[in-house]
């Protein structure tokens, strides 16, 4: 129970906290501008209502993803949350439960990232979207790349239309979204633990700068994509990931070895704790 009061007393701070609002208004004004503006005005034209499932589409984009993937790493770039309250958190349910209070919380605030993502994502196109679990004429409408370009966006990934449902798309892509948010809120608080605070927003970001540079060189060597593999942040794109192939992870490798990395994570940062001093960091 201390454990998850630490968690909760986390999340109340969030009220008071700039941001974390920040956060969202940024994904709101980057996702309107890249993605759900102009579906709108697609819908807006011929009279038609989108699909809800657009969150898992608009991180098939690699600009896109890595926009929206920083955005973690401002979110948790005050790890390992080191205010005025916490050493007296810690004096009363001891460094181990604390330190588990934060993990808990970085797992927790991940999940939360992606469903408020995935709530905006659709609430953006609103009043034309209607909800189904097909993807809509809208969405197959726009993966040509004729109709697109008068709206000026990028084609939707056909592949991933006829791969996926979208509950399944939503899940899968929710599932590696969290693991990989999770990822950078973890690595950051590990490393804060060891370093100045600047060290852990370095680390995150050659991650998410790691997984843009892959798509991003336009190389088509299976060994070079291969790289995927060991790039959390890569896989949330449902159209690159879950062949099973030698550049493509499967499914049940992003999850196992997502679960592993966390792990991981966690235990250092246990070990860690017990450690290392506690030092009061000035909250951003």
């Amino acid at each position: 129970m201390d454990s998850i009061y630490c968690m909760i007393n986390q999340f109340r701070k969030w009220l008071q906290s700039p941001r974390i609002w920040m956060v969202f208004l940024l994904f709101s004004a980057f996702i309107s501008n890249s993605f759900t503006g102009s579906i709108r005005i697609f819908c807006e034209q011929y009279g038609a209502g989108s699909s809800i499932w657009l969150f898992p589409l608009a991180l098939t984009m690699n600009n896109r993803r890595l926009w929206v993937m920083l955005l973690p790493i401002l979110l948790f770039c005050d790890a390992p949350f080191l205010d005025e309250q916490q050493p007296f958190q810690i004096i009363r349910t001891g460094r181990i439960r604390w330190a588990v209070g934060q993990i808990l919380y970085i797992l927790t605030a991940s999940g939360i990232f992606f469903i408020a993502c995935f709530l905006i994502s659709f609430m953006l196109v609103m009043p034309y979207w209607e909800f189904s679990f097909e993807w809509g004429k809208v969405i197959n409408t726009l993966t040509q790349s004729y109709v697109t370009w008068d709206i000026g966006m990028d084609a939707m990934p056909i592949e991933v239309i006829h791969n996926y449902t979208p509950l399944a798309a939503t899940l899968l892509c929710g599932g590696a979204t969290w693991i990989a948010s999770s990822f950078i809120g973890l690595l950051m608080f590990f490393c804060n633990l060891w370093f100045q605070r600047e060290a852990g927003i370095l680390f995150a970001s050659f991650f998410v700068g790691f997984a843009h540079f892959i798509e991003g060189m336009g190389i088509s060597s299976p060994a070079w994509y291969q790289m995927r593999y060991i790039s959390p942040v890569s896989w949330m794109d449902l159209s690159r990931i879950g062949r099973a192939s030698a550049s493509s992870p499967s499914w049940g490798y992003v999850f196992a070895a997502g679960t592993v990395l966390l792990t991981i994570l966690s235990i250092g940062i246990l070990l860690s704790v017990k450690r290392k001093s506690i030092e009061v960091i000035k909250t951003i």
